[in-house]
């Protein structure tokens, strides 16, 4: 689980994100991405219906992301909010393969630190 400030949770900041934010994405994932005038970076997942029909597919998704973030937020720039878009085909993907399309979209993104 993402520790509490590190997560994005109103509605008007994920609207905010997809509205004005900058975007990288693959054939399975949507990042936006902007700047906000925090020491933190936070994150957020939507994964709509069009993408898995059953609420346990949408969740199981979006806990798979969550886990993914959580152990690369070391590594995230502070000062960004993230929105992770699923698209449909997201539900089939492994959890190793979503890993490295996370991976990808956040370095294309540069939001990602060298180590």
């Amino acid at each position: 689980m993402l520790p509490k400030k590190h997560r994005l949770k109103k509605k008007n900041d994920f609207a905010h994100v997809t509205r004005g934010g900058r975007t990288a994405a693959s054939q399975h994932l949507v990042l936006r991405f902007m700047t906000n005038q925090r020491e933190e970076s936070r994150v957020g997942f939507v994964c709509g219906k069009k993408v898995a029909k059953r609420a346990v597919a949408r969740n199981k998704i979006k806990r798979r992301l969550r886990e993914i973030v959580r152990a690369l937020l070391p590594s995230i720039k502070p000062g960004f909010d993230l929105v992770f878009l699923t698209r449909p085909g997201a539900a089939d993907l492994e959890f190793e393969e979503m890993g490295l399309i996370v991976e990808g979209l956040l370095e294309r993104a540069r939001v990602l630190n060298k180590l």
